[in-house]
Order: C-alpha cells, then sequence, then structure tokens
C-alpha cells in the first residue's frame, strides 16, 4: 500500500511580501531554504504554499514522516491547492499513514502498528519502521516475527548492536528459532565479520529448518536451504 512513492525536487522559497508570501530561494542552498521557509510559517502558520514547499524539502532530505505530516496538515487547510500542486502524487500514501497513525493511537492495537511498521519497511525508511515495530511489541512483548522485523530495520539502519540484542530476545524465549538463529548468523557474519561464531547459528537455523520442511513451500524451502548450507561451507 505503501509502494510508489516519488519524491520530487522543487523550487524552494524566502518571504516576499506580508500579504501574501511567495517562497524563492537558492536551489542549491536546502538548508537556507528550509529556514527560509520556517521564518515564514513562524509568521503565517497556514500559508499552504510554504508548507508544501517544507514538506518537499523534508522528502528530499529522506524525513518522510515529517514531509507526510505536513503534508497533511497543508491538505486540512486547503484541500483544493494540495491537490493541484507537484507533490499531490505522495498525497495518498500521506493521508493513510495519517489515519493508520491516528487509527493505531486511538486503539494501541498491535496490528495496526505492525501495518505501518512493514508499509515503511517497505519504503525504506528504517528508523520510523523500527519506531513502529517498537510500538507494537509494548503491547505484545511475544510476537518473535515482529522483534525479528525491528531487528532488520535497525541493521539496516546501522545499528547493529541494538538489532543484536533483539534477536538475542527471541532467542531467549525460543532458542531452535528458525528465523532467528539465521538472522543472528547474517548478523555476525556480515555486520560483525565474525563467521566462527556465526557458523554455530547457521548449523541451528539449519537443523530447524529441516524438522519444518513440510511448513514450507518447495522452493522456499529449497532457496533457504542452499542458503544456509553455502553459509556453513558444506
Amino acid at each position: 500500500m505503501f509502494r510508489g512513492i516519488v519524491v520530487f525536487l522543487c523550487t524552494f522559497v524566502t518571504l516576499f511580501g506580508a500579504t501574501h508570501s511567495v517562497c524563492v530561494t537558492e536551489r542549491s542552498d536546502t538548508q537556507k531554504a528550509k529556514e527560509a521557509i520556517e521564518t515564514i510559517l513562524i509568521a503565517e502558520p497556514t500559508n499552504t504554499e510554504c508548507m508544501l514547499q517544507l514538506a518537499n524539502i523534508y522528502l528530499k532530505l529522506g524525513k518522510i514522516a515529517q514531509g507526510f505530516e505536513l503534508l497533511v496538515d497543508a491538505y486540512s487547510i486547503d484541500p483544493h491547492n494540495v491537490q493541484n500542486s507537484r507533490i499531490a502524487t505522495v498525497l495518498p500514501f500521506a493521508l493513510k499513514v495519517s489515519n493508520l497513525k491516528l487509527q493505531a493511537s486511538k486503539t494501541n492495537d498491535k496490528e495496526t502498528w505492525n501495518k505501518l511498521g512493514d508499509g515503511y519497511f517497505e519504503m525504506g525508511i528504517f528508523n520510523e519502521a523500527s519506531a513502529m515495530y517498537k510500538k507494537s511489541l509494548l503491547v505484545d512483548e511475544l510476537q518473535h516475527m515482529v522483534r525479528l522485523k525491528r531487528a532488520l530495520a535497525l541493521q539496516k539502519n546501522a545499528q547493529i548492536y541494538t538489532a543484536i540484542e533483539e534477536v538475542q530476545i527471541v532467542l531467549l524465549k525460543e532458542p531452535t528459532h528458525l528465523y532467528a538463529n539465521y538472522y543472528m548468523g547474517k548478523f555476525l557474519a556480515y555486520d560483525l565479520r565474525n563467521r566462527a561464531e556465526a557458523k554455530a547459528f547457521f548449523v541451528k537455523a539449519k537443523v530447524s529448518l529441516i524438522a519444518q520442511k513440510d511448513a514450507f513451500g518447495y522452493l522456499e524451502y529449497t532457496n533457504l536451504l542452499s542458503d544456509i548450507t553455502k553459509e556453513i561451507g558444506e
């Protein structure tokens, strides 16, 4: 549902007049553009032109959550202007995220937090994915696969030691967990460059996989078995 997000570049802004502010500044200096727009918005908090420009800057900087929030705020003030802007293509994504966040905040439903986490993960926004999975785990800490998803999001966000801690939590509860052993092996082998220790986890993963053979489709089973066997060096 979150696939296909497009991040746009735009002309940034500076204060031009008291009645109708026009945003114009150097394209090459994003930080100065951001500061100029923020100055305008302090005086004119409902200036949707500037809100759209700032949302665009956030998207350009990879601050997707902040960009979405500002875009939705602008839409609530002037739907017509937002729908006819160049950033309108991402509006459906922003509205979905906003609605899911509102729903999750009201109900504190783990499945809704997980949907948000999965959506952010698919978009490659791993810090937000990790945060959403964490909220889900606060509701139900025994979601092993969700904890492993959080570990992957942390690892992709260069937080490898925290990622390993999450995997260790799963292994303490379920020492033979297939994917916990598999990802621990991967983290050790490729992030910490410790193949000797990684091998022990791959061996455990292989034993667990073979024991669960009937739970997998043929291709999924053979591909995973082949990968684990290669990692072991057999």
